[in-house]
């Protein structure tokens, strides 16, 4: 059984040029009909050319992902602010590479904030998908806003 060598997630930890990634994932069928049907969207309609591709927003929470790969407890946190870029549109069966940086880390009104922004590539050709950041208020152990 290997380590965790994972941090943990606290304000002492979070610093502005932290990287985190890259992870890789396979966008699935499962993942893109379980999405969809989710939100009630038609993604093949959506395309309109015949080929499956993902709903831009179902990969909103791949920061999820970075920050589980890197971090570990905590509470996660609380969305303050999200903005997105889409530039390509992201296939069922294509692979993914996604990573990040934190650019802000700071407190406000007695609350711990970070800022995380990561991109999503096509893990073949390199090629900009999806761009986004998040910026969230990091919760306590007893899920309380620190």
């Amino acid at each position: 059984m290997s380590e965790d060598t994972r941090v943990l997630m606290c304000p002492e930890n979070l610093h502005v040029g932290m990287r985190l990634g890259p992870i890789f994932y396979v966008v699935t069928p499962e993942q893109t009909r379980s999405f969809s049907q989710a939100v009630a969207a038609n993604t093949e309609s959506i395309a309109g050319i015949g080929e499956a591709i993902a709903s831009p927003t179902m990969r909103l929470q791949d920061y999820a992902l970075l920050i589980a790969e890197h971090l570990k407890g905590g509470n996660g946190g609380v969305h303050a602010k999200h903005w997105c870029e889409f530039r390509e549109p992201m296939r069922v069966g294509q692979a993914v590479k996604t990573s990040g940086v934190i650019t802000a880390a700071f407190r406000k009104r007695g609350k711990f904030y970070f800022t995380l922004e990561y991109e999503s590539r096509d893990a073949a050709t390199d090629q900009l998908l999806v761009r986004q950041a998040i910026t969230s208020v990091l919760l306590s152990d007893k899920g309380e806003m620190r």
